[in-house]
């Protein structure tokens, strides 16, 4: 229907096409130029998730060092959050002045938005346990590491991939803003070269496969936690729900 009427619209008051194009040219843009956007769009999809993997190696490195260490757990939220507070715009250009035009700014951008999310999440999965049931492996006759991988690390995993539905959005943002300010490829710069050049058919065309590479990426994470977290509490309910209409039905 919003398709139906932004077409009419846009042909109705002869709306040019560098202001707003209507749905069938930007679907025929992407069409026309499917084979270049996905050469692009794998060169940010690259940057993105090397990004995302540092961020979540750091993330979970630095809430461990919260958890486990108390005179720096006061000292890394607060850190992070005010460093976390800059725009990561105005860092994009001193990126690109000490790396060049390469891959390295923008996976440091990629890295530098998704790093926050990762360490909050990570943070709360790995500390936030009810103490009873840490005071019972401990009973049962756990070692610390042993509780960190069947305990902590268990109840932080829902944590994480939470964060990576959060983080990898943010990550995206960062290496494409990376490409806009100073990259040669990718497709940012795509986008960017279809603004010189008013052809604002290929910029949605260009967003379109950018909500494609989230949702794929998101949905991922989805399969992951359906094919691997089937005992995390919220599946088990749903579980539960499901189960006496199921029984009704039989």
């Amino acid at each position: 229907m919003v398709l139906a009427l932004w077409e009419a619209g846009t042909r109705s008051f002869d709306v040019p096409l560098y202001i707003l194009p209507p749905p069938s040219a930007v679907l025929l843009a992407l069409r026309r130029t499917w084979t270049l956007q996905a050469q692009h769009l794998a060169i940010t999809a690259a940057t993105t998730f090397v990004g995302l993997a540092l961020a979540l190696v750091a993330g979970v490195g630095l809430a461990l060092a919260a958890v486990y260490v108390r005179a720096i757990r006061a000292v890394i939220l607060p850190a992070l959050a005010a460093f976390n507070g800059i725009p990561k715009v105005a860092i994009a250009p001193l990126f690109v002045i000490w790396f060049g035009l390469g891959d390295e700014p923008k996976v440091l951008l990629a890295f530098l938005m998704g790093l926050f999310p990762i360490f909050v999440s990570a943070a709360a999965g790995l500390g936030e346990i009810e103490p009873d049931y840490l005071d019972l492996a401990r009973l049962s006759g756990g070692s610390e590491r042993r509780i960190f991988w069947k305990v902590r690390l268990m109840h932080a995993l829902p944590y994480l991939t939470d964060a990576l539905k959060v983080a990898f959005p943010l990550a995206l943002v960062g290496s494409v803003v990376g490409e806009f300010i100073g990259g040669n490829r990718g497709i940012g710069y795509l986008i960017l070269s279809a603004q010189f050049n008013l052809d604002t058919p290929l910029v949605f065309a260009c967003l379109i496969g950018i909500t494609l590479l989230t949702s794929a990426a998101t949905g991922f994470v989805v399969w992951l936690e359906n094919r691997w977290l089937v005992w995390r509490p919220s599946r088990r309910r749903e579980g539960a729900a499901a189960a006496p209409s199921g029984l009704s039905g039989a």
